[in-house]
């Protein structure tokens, strides 16, 4: 599979590798991309103001994810993550990441999530609201 990763990075942010994200191959496990990814997403959000479950008056939910595995990972490595977006609707956009191992000097991975403008009480997606399309995280 390719994503086609964007050119231009919004935000940045690092990550250790811990032992508890090891797996029997003694590797970055491939679930942990996603949770490295959330963790990600969540100090990007915040660099806004924002949370999931606040992002400018509605909440998000996570529709989709694709990985394209490019190297590992091991225990103490540092992570470097890069974050870009994209709107793909009224009620939706991407979330892209580059995941880079600042330790060995070798790209892990690229990530695509598809997020959703999600409101819970009625279990249905809304329009992106007006704060967040105001806010820069889009650009």
């Amino acid at each position: 599979m390719k994503i086609d990763m964007p050119k231009n990075w919004q935000f940045q942010t690092e990550m250790r590798v811990r032992v508890s994200d090891l797996n029997y191959g003694n590797h970055l496990g491939n679930e942990v991309f996603l949770i490295f990814a959330q963790e990600a997403r969540v100090r990007f959000f915040d660099s806004f103001g924002f949370t999931e479950l606040d992002f400018g008056g509605e909440s998000l939910i996570q529709g989709d994810a694709a990985i394209t595995y490019k190297g590992e990972g091991h225990l103490g490595d540092l992570v470097q993550i890069e974050i870009a977006t994209e709107i793909t609707g009224s009620s939706s956009f991407n979330v892209f990441y580059r995941f880079y191992n600042k330790t060995k000097e070798k790209e892990m991975a690229h990530l695509r999530t598809a997020i959703v403008s999600f409101d819970y009480e009625k279990g249905r997606p809304v329009a992106i609201s007006k704060a967040a399309l105001e806010s820069g995280v889009f650009q």
